[in-house]
């Protein structure tokens, strides 16, 4: 570009601002505005569940802790697992969990690590071995099946990476139908904690040739259990 093809093209931008007019602002303007529609929770968890099955990811039922619990161990049981990675228990959204776990066989393993760079490293080392990782979630999207984590203080963003297998439960009430909805319900989501995500089923990455791979950046196997 020379320099007075330049000059002419900065020129056109600054005569166009000035010759600009603002929308119209008034009332009668449209304006968007978010959805009114209030799905019930049965066809929201129906939509979920099948969203997330199109995804290659696993939905399960639980109630009650004990059977959350069995749950958790049929399926690290089926992955080959005998300990875990977790969020704190108060995160989880259900108490006594860990407790049962570790009644169960499953060994909770700490994941802190230290801010050095060299035993940082040395420590996820460590920790790449453990086959699960078990989280909450904040909320949920039905149409995507995609969870809310948001990380923080008990809430470590490793747990929901690094592990093969990744586990969350989720209360059936924070799914919202669409992102708009839960935008809308949830304005201030994004403060939530230090890092927020939506997961939507097991990591998926396709190469040049559209050749799709699982778990190559993050879990390969995604498990929601659905409590009330």
């Amino acid at each position: 570009m020379t320099a007075g093809s330049r000059e002419r093209i900065l020129e056109a931008v600054r005569n166009g601002l000035v010759r600009a007019v603002l929308p119209d602002s008034s009332e009668s303007a449209p304006r968007w505005s978010p959805p009114t529609r209030r799905e019930t929770v049965e066809a929201l968890v129906e939509t979920f569940s099948a969203a997330l099955s199109a995804l290659s990811g696993h939905v399960h039922h639980a109630a009650t802790t004990p059977e959350i619990a069995e749950t958790v161990v049929s399926i690290a049981t089926g992955h080959g697992a005998t300990s875990y990675l977790s969020w704190d228990e108060e995160h989880l959204g259900c108490p006594g969990l860990i407790a049962a776990l570790g009644a169960r066989g499953l060994t909770r393993v700490s994941y802190d690590l230290p801010a050095d760079p060299e035993h940082r490293l040395r420590a996820a080392q460590d920790l790449a071995g453990i086959t699960l990782g078990l989280t909450g979630a904040l909320a949920a999207i039905a149409d995507s099946a995609s969870m809310v984590l948001a990380s923080g203080p008990g809430r470590g963003r490793l747990v929901s990476l690094l592990p093969p297998v990744h586990v969350a439960i989720l209360q059936q009430r924070v799914i919202r139908p669409t992102l708009a909805a839960l935008i809308a319900d949830e304005p201030r989501l994004l403060e939530a904690g230090s890092n927020v995500v939506l997961i939507s089923g097991p990591s998926r990455t396709a190469d040049i040739e559209m050749t799709l791979s699982h778990g190559v950046h993050g879990p390969k196997h995604v498990h929601v259990i659905l409590t009330p």
